[in-house]
């Protein structure tokens, strides 16, 4: 790990703005109808740690732990509530996957009536990143799963991702510097 670059320090402003509205969200409560499985916070981590399993896409790993942050202020809008508290912390990206999160069902369930509004998600470059948040979404609501939150765990998730997801991997660097 010596040789990784740390994008993630707790020491950082952004870090600890983010982990900041991620512990917001602790008894935020939910409908049971929908979130069988408690509060935002206890939503977010199993949506977060499912990321974590299937992805080394930072954008898409922090918004699945970030995606109900709107929910602290207000439950409905709380995509673009998210996305104005966020904005300042993450990226374009990340901003995009919050803000459309809910939108992507209704495109789903045939409820986006607009072809203009379809298209817009049809083609737009982060529509699979879309589909898997919704997917980490829908399957972050187990009432049965028991949370270990470890923030110094997850920082050390998040900088393992960055590495493997932005830069060369040693056996590669290798190869590339025997070819020179």
């Amino acid at each position: 790990m010596s040789n990784e670059t740390k994008l993630f320090d707790i020491k950082d402003t952004r870090t600890q703005m983010l982990f900041w509205f991620l512990e917001r969200c602790q008894g935020v409560t939910q409908s049971p109808k929908w979130h069988p499985e408690g509060d935002v916070f206890n939503h977010s981590i199993q949506v977060g740690l499912m990321a974590f399993k299937e992805t080394n896409d930072i954008d898409l790993i922090i918004s699945a732990y970030l995606h109900d942050v709107g929910k602290i202020i207000l439950s409905q809008k709380h995509s673009k509530i998210g996305c104005i508290l966020l904005t300042p912390y993450v990226s374009i990206k990340t901003i995009f996957l919050i803000e459309n999160h809910m939108r992507i069902w209704s495109y789903i369930n045939g409820e986006m009536k607009k072809q203009s509004k379809c298209q817009s998600l049809i083609g737009h470059p982060w529509l699979s990143e879309l589909i898997q948040l919704a997917r980490f979404d829908h399957a972050g609501r187990n009432p049965n799963r028991k949370i270990n939150y470890d923030r110094d765990r997850i920082i050390d998730g998040l900088n393992r991702c960055a590495n493997e997801h932005f830069y060369l991997p040693e056996h590669l660097k290798e190869t590339n510097e025997t070819k020179e």
